[in-house]
């Protein structure tokens, strides 16, 4: 989902059960492999308090299909039975029509700030019904804050007293007219 007046986007990770009894939601700050192992991780607490088996359908998203995610999956193959979509065929998933009822229904840009945002898109996920909503806010401050990656706690720029791998030649500037 667009977030609101930056060209970022809130990621919410989501499943529901059969018969729309329950919900299992995870709202993150991005769609990698780390973010589908964090839903995989409160999937996986789920499944220790219920004990039943887990039908999981997939599209072939790149966070769904990396290196790390399928061993994730692979791990899980004991309560865990992943269904794979066909590639480029939404109208197959059953989520697609929920996320296209909770993007219409949260507006990006009627909300002032990226937190007030963040609790809209939970409470549309509440809107959506279920007796059992386990929504999982995994948005982190400095995603809120405005930065675009984790910060490292170094001063921007370039550090004092760092030297270039190769020397540079000096160039002339404001050279003189030929005569």
């Amino acid at each position: 989902m667009p977030a609101v007046g930056t060209n970022r986007r809130v990621t919410v990770f989501g499943s529901v059960e059969v018969f729309g009894r329950g919900r299992l939601e995870v709202v993150g700050a991005g769609q990698s492999s780390a973010c589908f192992a964090s839903y995989l991780a409160a999937l996986d607490a789920r499944h220790t308090a219920r004990a039943v088996e887990v039908y999981l359908v997939l599209d072939n998203g790149p966070c769904h299909t990396s290196k790390v995610s399928l061993a994730a999956l692979d791990a899980r193959k004991e309560w865990l039975h992943v269904i794979w979509l066909a590639k480029y065929s939404p109208q197959l998933n059953h989520k697609e029509h929920e996320w296209r009822i909770l993007k219409r229904d949260t507006r990006g840009h009627l909300v002032a700030d990226l937190r007030t945002f963040v609790d809209e898109i939970k409470a549309g996920l509440h809107r959506l019904g279920g007796t059992q909503c386990d929504i999982v806010d995994q948005v982190p401050q400095w995603f809120i804050e405005g930065h675009r990656v984790a910060p490292t706690g170094r001063p921007r720029g370039r550090p004092v007293g760092s030297k270039d791998s190769y020397q540079r030649s000096y160039t002339r500037k404001n050279l003189p007219a030929p005569t």
